[in-house]
């Protein structure tokens, strides 16, 4: 067979291939230990805990009333699953990033679409990337609002850039769209930014164009109407977590207690990231803008409104990295088109300098670091969770509950305690560790940091310790015996956050 032939032979149905490809590393990455940032656990993962088991740790985000609940309800489902398949195991935690990394597989298809508009190499090429492009993999299965949002935004791009948008698409990318805003508000400016790019050339405002704005703006609303449920379920006022989100964060400037950067930090960490990359990926953006410069404007909006926030994670622009790496991949799938001599042996070398490009930059400092964040926690939480003779838990300072897995991750019922450096109650001056000596019959066994910062009481053996790399590292320690009076301790965890304003 030549090399055209085997070549049209691949390329024939890639689709299912690609998609194939995709479940399998984003089934591997659910399964691994570790979270990339605490929200994901604690914004997420323990409010759909507590609409399943009525408990899980509440933040202050979530005592203020600032987060939706549509994220957590959509997450009980998988979480219900992993719980009804035993005590023991990851799933509770596994099955929930199971199903993010299936919501994100719409990115690949997504990615496929728009590069097949321009041709098949840039289909393959752009549905590849997405595929196994490290961050497409790692982000995609994390129980995160940025994730989900962007799994939502790129197909509605699909929808609207079409040669004859009809209205059921209008109205399929209108519900997409509020979806994604209602996942991250700070979305919106991008969303509007892919609707008019998307449509102002052809459509504008004239009367042909009512029925499909028409239709865009009834599934707009459709799904602003779910989310109104569900607030109205869980016993909150629609949309009343939007408006405390914005009196939180920017009129109280809350978010900025955990750091602030400055505007052009994104470029600087996209630098970080994607290193020498950085150039062959600009030059494919330039390349392949034209392909969708509705997806373009979207990544430049998300860049910019991001870039103003004070406040910034790597994860809040997710959705503009996406669409980056979709239009570099197929700009240089075009630029490979031109090509007139040796041309399949010229698309084979770019479908491998891709695939090199994102396992090698993989291996970069920056990217490990978000790898190996919350690893050592969900190790020694899942030991917890596979042990049936633990009672309860104390976190000893410096063992913080945002380098742990919560109690999504520990058997139903397990009470989580913490002692923690300046909390008056729970020292009257002592150390941590003194203190939970002192009140150590309400557990049984204990999580401290490394290195360690105390001493465990006598009768406790230490069961495994995680060493540090780039996040802090923890041990487990435990004793044998039952635990007394542990639910009405002061120093329950969310006792404690409370306390605290955690």
């Amino acid at each position: 067979m030549s090399a055209t032939a085997y070549w049209h032979r691949i390329t024939a149905r890639p689709l299912p291939w690609l998609l194939l490809l995709a479940a399998i590393l984003r089934a591997i990455a659910a399964f691994q230990p570790g979270f990339h940032h605490p929200d994901a656990i604690y914004q997420y993962l323990e409010p759909a805990h507590r609409l399943l088991t009525g408990d899980g740790v509440v933040t202050w985000e979530w005592r203020v009333g600032m987060r939706s609940w549509l994220l957590p309800a959509l997450l009980t489902l998988p979480m219900a699953l992993g719980e009804a398949l035993g005590q023991a195991g990851p799933w509770p935690v596994a099955l929930p990033r199971l199903a993010m990394g299936a919501a994100s597989l719409s990115i690949v298809w997504s990615a496929w679409t728009l590069g097949c508009r321009r041709s098949p190499t840039a289909g393959l090429l752009a549905g590849f990337v997405t595929a196994t492009w490290f961050e497409c993999v790692y982000f995609g299965v994390q129980t995160l609002a940025e994730p989900a949002a962007t799994a939502a935004v790129l197909p509605a791009a699909v929808l609207l850039t079409a040669v004859r948008p009809t209205r059921r698409n209008a109205a399929l990318a209108g519900g997409l769209l509020a979806f994604a805003v209602l996942m991250r508000p700070h979305y919106a400016p991008s969303a509007a930014a892919l609707v008019l790019v998307a449509w102002w050339p052809r459509f504008r405002f004239g009367r042909d164009a009512l029925p499909l704005w028409a239709a865009l703006i009834g599934g707009g609303l459709a799904m602003a109407a779910i989310g109104a449920g569900i607030d109205i379920a869980t016993g909150a006022t629609p949309f009343a977590w939007i408006v405390e989100n914005v009196r939180q964060n920017i009129v109280g400037g809350v978010a900025a207690r955990y750091g602030v950067a400055p505007p052009l930090q994104y470029v600087t960490w996209l630098m970080q990231v994607w290193i020498v990359w950085a150039i062959p990926l600009g030059i494919g953006v330039y390349a392949g803008w034209r392909a969708c410069p509705a997806l373009l404007a979207t990544a430049v909006v998300t860049i910019g409104v991001h870039s103003l926030i004070g406040h910034k994670e790597y994860r809040f622009v997710y959705l503009a990295i996406v669409a980056l790496l979709i239009l570099s991949a197929i700009g240089w799938a075009e630029l490979v088109r031109r090509v007139r001599e040796r041309r399949n042996i010229a698309t084979i070398a770019l479908f491998v300098a891709w695939g090199l490009a994102g396992s090698l930059l993989a291996l970069g400092p920056l990217a490990r670091a978000h790898r190996e964040e919350g690893v050592p926690g969900s190790k020694v939480f899942a030991a917890l969770r596979a042990d049936p003779a633990t009672c309860g838990v104390a976190l000893v300072h410096g063992a913080s509950y945002a380098d742990l897995p919560g109690s999504a991750a520990l058997r139903r019922g397990t009470p989580l305690a913490m002692f923690w450096i300046d909390d008056p109650v729970a020292t009257h001056g002592a150390s941590p560790w003194v203190a939970m000596a002192r009140h150590q019959a309400g557990f049984n066994r204990i999580v401290g940091s490394v290195p360690r910062t105390g001493t465990p009481p006598p009768g406790y053996r230490t069961v495994m310790c995680e060493d540090a790399t780039t996040v802090i590292g923890l041990c487990l320690y435990a004793r044998p015996g039952p635990c007394a009076d542990t639910h009405a301790s002061p120093f329950l965890l969310n006792r404690v956050l409370a306390r605290r304003g955690f």
